[in-house]
């Protein structure tokens, strides 16, 4: 007695066989071999030629082919020429943050003299208003107040002018596109 497993082995290999074995059988039926009809190992007809559009989509291959060869060159040279760009740019940055460094602090000593003197000012201004003070000492202080803000704010213009421009950070270089392959017709 067959078991389940050598059953189904079985079933599987008949219907395979049957399977294959009967598509050549069909086309047999379908087509009588007769002297006139070739055989394929007595087919002595030439290959078929390659149709014009066929021809024309391999030529566009071959040239976009080239391109692509072209292309891939002149972005391994890109690609070298971005490494040192790069390498420029980290050195120029390296170079860049004690400028911005100096910069601000330069900048935040201006901010602070400015504030400074307004704060003395102010207080000025407060101690004079005060003390039981007329209505025209009041208008002195309060004129002696506006004067020294004005002449803060003058002198932190003249600063900040005579410190120029902050320094500013280099281009980052851009990185190179790789050119994508043709695909083949």
């Amino acid at each position: 007695m067959l078991s389940k497993i050598g059953k189904a082995t079985a079933a599987a290999s008949l219907g395979i066989a049957l399977a294959f074995g009967a598509v050549p059988a069909a086309h047999a039926v379908d087509a009588p071999i007769t002297s006139e009809t070739p055989t394929p190992a007595a087919s002595s007809a030439p290959t078929p030629k390659i149709a014009k559009k066929d021809r024309a989509a391999i030529e566009a291959y071959k040239a976009a082919k080239a391109d692509f060869q072209t292309a891939l060159t002149a972005f391994k040279t890109a690609k070298q020429d971005y490494e040192v760009l790069k390498a420029a740019h980290k050195v120029a940055m390296d170079e860049l943050k004690p400028a911005l460094t100096t910069y601000s602090e330069a900048k935040k000593v201006i901010g602070q003299t400015f504030s400074a003197a307004i704060n003395a000012a102010k207080a000025a201004y407060d101690s004079a208003v005060t003390v039981d003070s007329t209505a025209e000492q009041k208008l002195a202080a309060k004129a002696t107040f506006e004067a020294a803000r004005t002449a803060a704010t003058a002198t932190r213009t003249a600063a900040i002018t005579a410190l120029g421009v902050a320094p500013v950070k280099p281009a980052a270089p851009v990185k190179p596109t790789k050119p994508v392959k043709p695909s083949r017709p």
